[in-house]
C-alpha cells in the first residue's frame, strides 16, 4: 500500500508480517526440542543404511494435524488402504515413543514426516540467517496478519509436489509405479512423494526463497526459475549430511570417496526409481555431472571432453538448477578433498588408492565427522547468500558473488579455500559473473557504493527490538524504519546513485509507466563469525516496476536495490538491477515470447502471469 507519509514511494505488507512472525515459542519449561522419528531420505533405503533417524525437531504447542505457530497439516484425500486422522504429538505416548514408527502403510506418520522434515528445513535457515522468516502466503494463525504454510500430504494424484501461493502452501502428490519399476518398489505400488526427505525440503525451500525474495516467483529469465530449482536441490543435498549415520554408512559405501557416495548425491531416489525401470535405473536427479568421478574436483582444469556441464543461457529450468548444484557440491567435495588428505596420510592411504582401499573404524568416523562440519558450513554459505543477492531478475552469476560475498562477510582467513573452490568450480561449468573481468575474489565480491550513503535513522541505536535483534519490536516499528528508508531512497540523488526512478524524473525510451520505489522488506542479519564475534546487519528489498513496450507489446519489468546497511547506518553494499536496462527489457520479451511463454498469458496486449508457476514449471518435466 502506499505510504500515508510520501506518495513518491510505498511499503509492503510484507514489511509488517515480519513483526508478527514468532518461530519455535517454547512454553517455559519446556524442552528445546521435540524427538520424532522420520525417513532420512526415503522409504527405499534400508534401515542398515541409515533409512531411519530419530530428528530432533524444534519444540512448540502443537495442536492436532500438527499445526503449531509455522506449519499446518492437513489429512484430507489419503487414497485407500490408508486411513488418516489428525494427528496429537503431543499425547503422552507418542512424546514417549518419539512419535509414530515409519511406515508407508501408516498414513498418520505422513503427517509426522512432513511436519518434522519442514520444521528441519525452517530451523536451519533460521540458524544460518539470524532471524526468524515470515511466509509470503498461507493461512491466518490466530492473528489477522499471521501466517502459517498449508502442508498436504495427499492432495494430488500425480508424480509431483509443489509449493504455490495461489493454494497457501505446499501440495503433495502419491502415485502408482511403473509395472516393472527399478529398485525395491512393488510394481504398480503406491509411491508418496511426502515421504521423501528429498521432495520435503525442495519444496520447502521454495516456500523460504519465496518468503525472502519474492520476486524471485517471476520467471523473468530461465535463470530465476533455474535457481529456484538448484537452490532447492542443494539445500536438500546438504541436508543428507545432518544425519552422522547415513554419511558414515555412505562414507563406507564409497571408501572415502565422496564424489561416488550416490546415498548423499542422488536426489529423491525412490521417486526416480518407481518412475524409471530395471534397465535404466535412475535417481531423479544427481548432484555429480560428470561421467568420470575423478575429474569432478575443482582444483582440476575441465577437460575438453566428458567433463562437467556447461552453462548456457537458453538451458531448459531443471537443467540449469543441475549446473548449480553440481558447481557448488563439486566445490564441496573439493574442500573435503583439501581437508581429509592428512587423514588417508596418517592411515597410509596413497591418493590413487582412495575410493579403494578399505576403511578403518576410525578414520571412517572422522572422515564423516569431517563432512558433516564442512556440510554445515556449506549450507549456511548457500542460505547467506541468499541476502547478498538482487532482489529481482536473478541471475546464476550474481548467485556467485552472493556466496563470495556472503561468507568473506563472515570470515576473514579463508584458509582451506572454500571461496577459490566456489569459483573455480562455477568457472568450470562456465558460469561467470556480468562485469566482472577476473575469477579473484576481490573482483567477485559485490563492491561497496560508489559515494558513503549513511541512513541515520537506521543505525542500530535507533532501532527497536523484542529483547532479541532477530525480533523486531512491533509492526509500528518496522513500518517506521521501512518509510526512513523510503524517504531516504527517493531523495533524488540517493534515487540516483541507487539506479532507481524518482518521482518527476524522465521515462527511460521503452518505458511507458514508473511505479513508485517499494520498500519490500527490512529485516535483521545476524551470523556468528569463527572467532565467536557476532556480526550484525539491515537487509533491505526495494523493487521498482515499470510498463514497457516492445514491438506493440507491454510487460511489467522489475527493477530495484538490495541494501546490506551496518550498525551505525552506512549502506555496505548496493546490488542493483537497473529498471533502465534496455539489455535486461529486451531479454524479458524475448524470454515470454519464447521458451517461458508456458508461465505468461497474453490479454490484449500485455502480458499477465499464469497462476502457480511452480507446478508448471515441475509439470514441464514430470518432476518436482
Amino acid at each position: 500500500m502506499p505510504s500515508r507519509k510520501n506518495p513518491t514511494y510505498e511499503v509492503s505488507e510484507r514489511v509488517a508480517l515480519q513483526a508478527r512472525t514468532r518461530a519455535y515459542e517454547r512454553p517455559e519449561g519446556a524442552p528445546l526440542t521435540r524427538p520424532l522419528r522420520i525417513y532420512t531420505l526415503d522409504p527405499s533405503v534400508s534401515y542398515r543404511l541409515g533409512g531411519i533417524a530419530t530428528a530432533r525437531v524444534p519444540y512448540e504447542d502443537l495442536d492436532p494435524g500438527p499445526a503449531g505457530a509455522l506449519f499446518r497439516v492437513d489429512w484430507e484425500g489419503a487414497p485407500k488402504p490408508l486411513s488418516v486422522s489428525g494427528l496429537d504429538l503431543d499425547d503422552p505416548k507418542l512424546l514417549l515413543s518419539n512419535g509414530i514408527a515409519p511406515s508407508p502403510a501408516n498414513g498418520r506418520f505422513h503427517l509426522q514426516m512432513v511436519y518434522a522434515v519442514c520444521s528441519l528445513t525452517y530451523a536451519a535457515f533460521r540458524r544460518a540467517l539470524g532471524r526468524d522468516i515470515a511466509w509470503a502466503c498461507g493461512e491466518q494463525a490466530g492473528a489477522p496478519d499471521r501466517w502459517r504454510l498449508l502442508l498436504r500430504p495427499f492432495a494430488l494424484r500425480e508424480d509431483n509436489a509443489y509449493y504455490s501461493r495461489d493454494a497457501r502452501g505446499i501440495d503433495f502428490g502419491y502415485f502408482r509405479a511403473r509395472r516393472r519399476p527399478a529398485g525395491h518398489t512393488i510394481p504398480g505400488g503406491l509411491v508418496f512423494t511426502a515421504l521423501s526427505h528429498d521432495i520435503i525440503v525442495h519444496e520447502t525451500t521454495h516456500a523460504l526463497l519465496d518468503a525472502l525474495r519474492s520476486e524471485f516467483y517471476l520467471p523473468t529469465n530461465p535463470d530465476v526459475l533455474g535457481f529456484h530449482e538448484g537452490f532447492a536441490d542443494t539445500i536438500a543435498i546438504f541436508q543428507h549430511f545432518s544425519y552422522p549415520e547415513v554419511v558414515e554408512r555412505a562414507m563406507r559405501e564409497c571408501r572415502g570417496l565422496l564424489s561416488r557416495a550416490t546415498l548423499l548425491t542422488n536426489v529423491a531416489q525412490e521417486f526416480g526409481l518407481a518412475t524409471s525401470t530395471p534397465g535404466n535405473p535412475s535417481a531423479m536427479r544427481s548432484a555429480v555431472d560428470v561421467a568420470n568421478i575423478v575429474p569432478f574436483d575443482s582444483d582440476v582444469p575441465a577437460p575438453a571432453a566428458g567433463g562437467p556441464v556447461a552453462y548456457r543461457r537458453n538451458m531448459e529450468e531443471h537443467d540449469l538448477g543441475s549446473v548449480l548444484v553440481a558447481a557448488v557440491f563439486e566445490a564441496f567435495v573439493t574442500i573435503f578433498r583439501r581437508r581429509s588428505e592428512r587423514y588417508f596420510r596418517i592411515a597410509g592411504i596413497a591418493p590413487d588408492q582412495i575410493g579403494q582401499a578399505d576403511l578403518g573404524g576410525e578414520l571412517l568416523s572422522a572422515l564423516a565427522n569431517e563432512a558433516v562440519e564442512i556440510a554445515s558450513h556449506f549450507l549456511n554459505i548457500c542460505i547467506r547468500a541468499i541476502d547478498y543477492c538482487p532482489p529481482v531478475d536473478m541471475e546464476l552469476g550474481e548467485y556467485l558473488r552472493a556466496l563470495i560475498t556472503a561468507d568473506a562477510d563472515v570470515v576473514t582467513d579463508d584458509k582451506w579455500g572454500y571461496r577459490e573452490a566456489l569459483m573455480r568450480s562455477f568457472r568450470r561449468r562456465r558460469i561467470f559473473p556480468d562485469h566482472v573481468e577476473f575469477m579473484s575474489e576481490d573482483a567477485v565480491k559485490w563492491q561497496p557504493p560508489e559515494k558513503d550513503l549513511v541512513v541515520s535513522g537506521l543505525a542500530f541505536n535507533q532501532l527497536r527490538f523484542e529483547g532479541d535483534p532477530g525480533r523486531p519490536a512491533s509492526k509500528k516499528e518496522l513500518d517506521r524504519q521501512a518509510n526512513v528508508l523510503g524517504r531516504f531512497i527517493t531523495t533524488p540523488a540517493h534515487a540516483a546513485a541507487l539506479h532507481l526512478i524518482a518521482l518527476g524524473a524522465p521515462l527511460p525510451k521503452g518505458v511507458t509507466y514508473a511505479a513508485p520505489p517499494r520498500v519490500q522488506s527490512i529485516r535483521c542479519a545476524r551470523r556468528v563469525t569463527p572467532d565467536g564475534r557476532i556480526v550484525f546487519d539491515l537487509i533491505a528489498e526495494v523493487t521498482q516496476t515499470c510498463t514497457v513496450r516492445r514491438a506493440g507489446e507491454l510487460f511489467d519489468f522489475n527493477g530495484g536495490c538490495t541494501l546490506v546497511i551496518d550498525p551505525q547506518g552506512k549502506m555496505r553494499y548496493a546490488i542493483y538491477k537497473r529498471p533502465d536496462s534496455v539489455n535486461r527489457q529486451d531479454r524479458q520479451h524475448e524470454a515470454m515470447r519464447t521458451n517461458l511463454r508456458p508461465y505468461w498469458r497474453k490479454r490484449g496486449r500485455r502480458y499477465e502471469l499464469k497462476a502457480n508457476v511452480l507446478r508448471q514449471l515441475h509439470l514441464g518435466r514430470r518432476r518436482t
